[in-house]
């Protein structure tokens, strides 16, 4: 028997990495900080570009700098604490707000301000802290006004540039 098979239901299990992440994150984020262990696994489910730079960082300071931004009430403050980490720049500093306090948090993604541009005439050239103000506002107020997570809207705007580029999609939802 080969290792696929032996480990089978463990890897069908696993294909859902996010709804494990994401459970795991709000209790994480309880404890104030993220081990580096909690860190890699973040940034690798978001992005696996940077996983010598994400790795480099040494574990007391992830430790630091993911206490010091998770305390911070300033939002802008909060954003660029985390990319003071190797590797992380504003749409993985913003998976880590959202894997932990989902309620809250959206993932900055191009996919997503391109949504925003077609569907509200947002435009924004780069992903900037400023930008991520703006796109995290925008995104809780349409989670206010619809009764919905910061975390709903974004996966919506997601889906919904994915539908409009790709039109093959629409037909597995009609």
């Amino acid at each position: 028997m080969n290792k696929f098979v032996e480990k089978l239901d463990f890897y069908i299990k696993s294909y859902d990495v996010e709804k494990e992440l994401y459970k795991r994150g709000k209790k994480w984020r309880k404890k104030g900080y993220l081990k580096k262990e909690q860190f890699m696994q973040i940034c690798l489910w978001k992005s696996r570009r940077a996983k010598k730079r994400y790795d480099s960082n040494d574990a007391a300071l992830v430790e630091r700098i993911t206490r010091e931004a998770f305390a911070e009430s300033d939002e802008k403050k909060k954003i660029e604490k985390l990319t003071e980490l190797k590797g992380v720049r504003i749409p993985v500093a913003s998976a880590i707000l959202s894997v932990t306090d989902s309620d809250n948090y959206p993932i900055i993604d191009e996919r997503c301000m391109q949504a925003l541009k077609t569907l509200y005439k947002i435009e924004w050239k780069v992903i900037t802290s400023n930008s991520w103000l703006n796109y995290l506002d925008f995104i809780r107020k349409l989670a206010k006004e619809h009764n919905k997570t910061a975390r709903e809207i974004e996966k919506g705007l997601f889906a919904f540039n994915r539908m409009e580029l790709d039109k093959d999609l629409t037909n597995l939802y009609s």
